[in-house]
């Protein structure tokens, strides 16, 4: 019997030592002198305790272990084999505010007709006898779907009974921009609709988000989305708020003052998470304010993640295990528009393109389909690459566009992040 490294191990050179993750366990140590020896050397020093503690933190496999193979096992079980259905519905492209740099921004106002809804039932109806899942999630999104509040009353009403007739788990969240989401709302969609997290966006404090995210009319919405946020987090305890940060260059330095606001609510079921702005810079008016992937890794491990440190949110840094990147390049995800155009891309939504059928009388565009579920979307360098693991392959529309793979940000940053994040915690990881 032999060992090897184990492939998906980052090596990190420290003024303290060897720094060592893998990025399939998450395991991260900073080793003393003599595990430091025992690994750089290895397979040359024979110590069988300290070979056993790097086989047990997955440091050091089996030769019998293939964790390429073992990663490419999950990423194509992930993909085509699931007892989840995941059903996204837009009830309307509609919306309450005037974003600058919203992707929506110029769609045609369409909300979802009396007779389109009832396709929609019948389709989804379809789509769960045949599957036979264990679970559905139904996500709702826009737009602004909280315009649509009834509608999304009937939808939970619909999956109630089906569920209760046909025996699968339900549940449900909402993306929505805040502003309507008081604790009455929060009260009946939890009730109606099984609700159990809703995403929010607050691009900073005030002073920059009243800049950014405004109604229609040019008024500010800060206060009323904080408001809504702290009452919906105290009331329930159990429901999830998770606040997403659109960053760019323009409010990248105001984000401590929203951290700062957001540390005076309870913090153990309020989730923050940033996501830059992006768009293809020479075709938008703002694409001078954009980040590139490799500079937003460096923001994100020296900037954002310190300061999330700082306000103390229980708060993931780690980068998560990314089988597949997206559901659109599975069969178990149906993305339905207002006008009852069926899509595989949240970024498509609104837009006639790369719709793959219509739920009156449904049919699907096969082209258009396998277009999507039989993308070949990890190539040679993929497969030989490190990061594939928390990549996944990147964005299928991108690829689809382009031809190209878009790496994701650990490429240029993981190095770099785990570095701030060993500062940080000030780790005394001397193996024992």
């Amino acid at each position: 019997m032999g060992f090897h490294k184990n492939f998906y191990n980052i090596e990190i050179e420290h003024e303290d030592g060897l720094l060592l993750y893998n990025i399939l366990t998450k395991n991260f140590v900073l080793l003393d002198k003599q595990y430091e020896e025992f690994y750089r050397k290895f397979p040359e020093i024979n110590d069988e305790k300290i070979l056993q503690e790097f086989i047990d933190a997955g440091f050091i496999v089996d030769n019998r272990f293939d964790e390429k193979g073992y990663y490419l096992r999950n990423f194509f079980m992930s993909r085509y084999y699931s007892r989840k259905l995941l059903f996204t519905v837009v009830p309307t492209t509609g919306c309450n505010f005037g974003c600058y740099y919203c992707f929506e921004s110029g769609i045609k106002n369409v909300k979802l007709s009396e007779e389109t809804k009832k396709k929609v039932f019948e389709f989804i109806r379809e789509k769960i006898d045949a599957f036979k899942p264990e679970d559905v999630s139904l996500s709702f999104y826009g737009g602004e779907p909280l315009l649509c509040k009834d509608e999304l009353f009937e939808f939970g009403q619909f999956f109630a009974e089906l569920s209760e007739k046909l025996g699968f788990k339900f549940s449900s969240d909402i993306v929505t921009n805040g502003y309507l989401f008081d604790v009455e709302t929060a009260r009946e969609l939890i009730e109606k609709v099984s609700l159990k997290s809703a995403q929010i966006t607050l691009d900073g404090p005030p002073e920059i988000h009243d800049r950014r995210r405004l109604l229609k009319n040019g008024s500010g919405t800060f206060e009323r989305i904080f408001e809504n946020v702290k009452n919906v987090v105290e009331a329930f305890p159990d429901f999830v708020v998770r606040i997403r940060v659109n960053v760019d260059k323009v409010n990248i330095d105001y984000i401590e003052g929203l951290l700062k606001l957001l540390a005076s609510i309870k913090k153990d079921k309020l989730e923050v998470y940033f996501s830059p702005v992006t768009g293809e810079k020479d075709k938008i008016d703002f694409g001078e304010n954009l980040f590139g992937d490799e500079e937003y890794g460096k923001v994100y491990a020296e900037k954002i993640v310190p300061l999330l440190y700082k306000y103390g949110f229980p708060y993931e840094v780690y980068p998560e295990l990314s089988y597949v990147f997206c559901a659109g390049i599975t069969p178990f995800h149906y993305l339905i528009d207002a006008d009852g155009s069926i899509k595989k891309c949240f970024d498509l939504v609104g837009r006639d393109r790369e719709s793959i059928g219509y739920v009156d009388n449904y049919r699907e565009d096969a082209r258009s389909v396998l277009k999507w579920e039989n993308l070949k979307i990890l190539d040679k360098e993929c497969y030989n690459c490190k990061y594939l693991p928390v990549c996944g392959g990147g964005c299928p529309l991108y690829k689809l566009k382009t031809g190209k793979n878009r790496c994701e940000i650990w490429r240029y940053s993981l190095e770099l992040l785990l570095k701030t994040i060993y500062n940080l915690k000030e780790h005394s990881f001397a193996s024992k």
